[in-house]
């Protein structure tokens, strides 16, 4: 005679079935490898894949990773310069070229944004824009007198504060701290004092 054996199902024993009903369970998904079942002659219930042969299940697939792996060179030299880490758009790449229009729109936008970068075309377009305004204030200067040179002045001011911005943001593009700016008009003053100094010498 055959063996007859419960299951538990949702809480309840199921049964009695033959061994042949249990395999057809196994492999209908019903009767899993931490199903409990019981025959006669069992002192307690028991795993079913101590008593029936399961197929190997199958290993999961790897997690994905939490998020996307770190562009290449995202750290760069120069990253602990104050102000790194916030570049904006060039923190992960260089910055965007800049065609002549482009370069003083954006220039005169960030006109004291100090943190960024800036490309080689948008610091030399605009280099080239302040040099061709400081050629008109010599001529405004020559021709107007007086009232030029308070124009050219003006302009002069008015281009300072954006063309030490980009400057700074290009040295940022460079992987450079813009300290090196402070550190240009440091060494200018010393420079001036010797020059006033032999002025007076002379």
């Amino acid at each position: 005679m055959a063996k007859a054996w419960h299951y538990a199902w949702a809480g309840k024993s199921e049964g009695p079935v033959d061994e042949l009903v249990i395999r057809d369970l196994i492999r209908a998904g019903r009767v899993k490898a931490d199903t409990l079942v019981w025959s006669g002659g069992m002192a307690n219930w028991d795993r079913a894949d101590r008593h029936f042969a399961f197929a190997p299940q199958p290993l999961a697939p790897a997690a994905p990773p939490a998020g996307p792996p770190a562009m290449p060179g995202a750290a760069y030299p120069g990253a602990g310069y104050p102000g790194a880490g916030s570049h904006g758009a060039g923190a992960s790449g260089a910055a965007p070229a800049r065609s002549f229009i482009e370069a003083i729109k954006v220039c005169f936008q960030k006109y004291v944004t100090f943190r960024g970068r800036a490309s080689r075309s948008e610091y030399w377009w605009f280099f080239l824009f302040c040099l061709l305004l400081g050629f008109v204030g010599g001529i405004l200067e020559t021709t107007m007198g007086r009232d030029g040179a308070v124009l050219s002045g003006l302009v002069s001011l008015a281009t300072f504060l954006p063309s030490l911005s980009v400057t700074v943001r290009r040295l940022h593009d460079t992987d450079r701290s813009g300290w090196w700016v402070g550190g240009f008009y440091l060494a200018l003053i010393p420079a001036g004092l010797m020059i006033g100094l032999l002025g007076v010498a002379t």
